[in-house]
């Protein structure tokens, strides 16, 4: 009863509309303050649902106001009124969901570049050391260029076989900077040789890897 009155269907109606509204009215604030994993990055811009629900609003009052003024079928208007939430929800989608899935992609493809990243700037600053070797380590620096000049086309891969190839690349980069270190200083390193042959072999090894 409201009012001394029956509630008949226009009436529920009407209230499970504006229920809905406050609803859209709220949700870009609850989406807003989702983060995404342990990142500190809040959810990309809400602007889509902002935009879908400030259109939904004006048009859920426009058919209340058909219903109740014009008289449309209840019928009728709670099909609009699905069609509408219908529409509202592909924007939730499209403004949440995928922008959602849009940075877990680039989470990802910068988790894959980051032992690259280092790879090819340590490989970079050995390459520079190895320019000043003394020339009685000719051959073995020719395979070390190889090596280096190698590098430059491994392509990034998302598997445990990539992540420990890269892992123990930087070891044999660290341990032949520091022979290239002790070398430049008069100091001969006898592991130097057998650093150089291990980073050429854990080179080829990667250059094979593919996602």
């Amino acid at each position: 009863m409201q009012g001394g009155r029956e509630l008949t269907q226009k009436d529920g109606f009407i209230w499970v509309s504006i229920a809905v509204m406050y609803i859209v009215v709220f949700l870009p604030f609850f989406f807003s303050s989702i983060r995404i994993g342990n990142f500190s990055e809040k959810i990309p811009s809400l602007a889509m649902v902002w935009l879908g629900g400030f259109l939904y609003i004006p048009a859920s009052i426009i058919v209340i106001v058909l219903l109740v003024k014009v008289s449309i079928p209840i019928n009728t208007a709670i099909i609009i009124q699905a069609v509408l939430v219908f529409f509202f929800a592909i924007d939730i989608y499209l403004g949440y969901f995928a922008n959602f899935h849009t940075v877990s992609v680039a989470r990802e493809e910068s988790s894959m570049m980051r032992h690259l990243t280092k790879i090819k700037s340590k490989a970079l600053s050995l390459s520079l050391a190895a320019g000043e070797l003394s020339p009685k380590y000719e051959d073995t620096r020719k395979i070390l260029k190889q090596a280096l000049d190698d590098i430059k086309y491994i392509t990034p891969v998302q598997n445990d076989a990539g992540t420990d190839l890269e892992t123990r690349i930087i070891s044999a980069l660290d341990s032949i900077s520091d022979s290239c270190a002790f070398m430049m200083e008069g100091v001969f390193t006898s592991t130097f040789e057998d650093d150089v042959n291990e980073l050429q072999a854990l080179v080829k090894e990667r250059k094979l890897l593919r996602n």
